[in-house]
């Protein structure tokens, strides 16, 4: 529970002001309560932290918004609850992809030992990450797995909203390359499971 010191609103304030501690205290205070709202649809420990992690990484992201919050509570438990659509969304369209991919690769190659898993399409797309810099690793990942917008990340990173649309478009393209230059049968597959799951 919150002390009637560290009341929401007041966390809220500090916060908003970059106070580091503060956002501690407020995670501390709420993370239990998250974690089983969270886990009665995720049902995986693993995807919990996940989902909890994206809540407050989106919460610190807009934290100079913060005092201007009337109902802190009622605001986190927005957040908490629209990342856990947001996740379960996109775990059923990266299943439902998978699965159509994972069924054309076996019409292209009947050779077990050449078809590819989803592991390693996962592993060509962190291999080329690898490559760019951790500036545009980061930005992508802040996009792609957390799902801040373009004008979040730029506020996170202190970066221009146009910096951070380039750094995006350089990175796909670069991964787009990167499967090209494999010139295999498979390259239109994985382009489209690219296209369709990284959008």
């Amino acid at each position: 529970m919150l002390t009637q010191l560290h009341n929401e609103k007041m966390l809220f304030a500090l916060i908003a002001q970059g106070d580091e501690n503060a956002f501690r205290v407020l995670y501390d205070a709420y993370s239990p309560r998250l974690s089983l709202y969270v886990f009665k649809f995720c049902k995986s420990t693993t995807a919990t932290e996940d989902v909890l992690q994206e809540v407050f990484i989106k919460i610190w992201a807009i934290r100079a918004g913060l005092n201007q919050v009337d109902i802190p509570e009622a605001f986190i438990l927005s957040i908490a609850r629209n990342t856990t659509i947001d996740w379960l969304r996109k775990l059923s369209k990266q299943t439902s992809l998978i699965e159509d991919l994972k069924n054309q690769l076996q019409e292209y190659d009947t050779d077990a030992e050449n078809k590819m898993s989803v592991d390693s399409l996962k592993k060509l797309i962190a291999s080329a990450l690898q490559q760019l810099s951790p500036q545009k690793q980061k930005v992508f990942q802040l996009s792609k797995n957390i799902g801040l917008t373009h004008d979040e990340i730029a506020e996170e990173m202190n970066l221009s909203k146009s910096t951070v649309k380039n750094h995006l478009s350089e990175t796909l393209n670069h991964i787009r390359k990167q499967i090209l230059s494999g010139n295999s049968s498979k390259n239109a597959l994985l382009l489209l499971w690219l296209s369709s799951i990284l959008r």
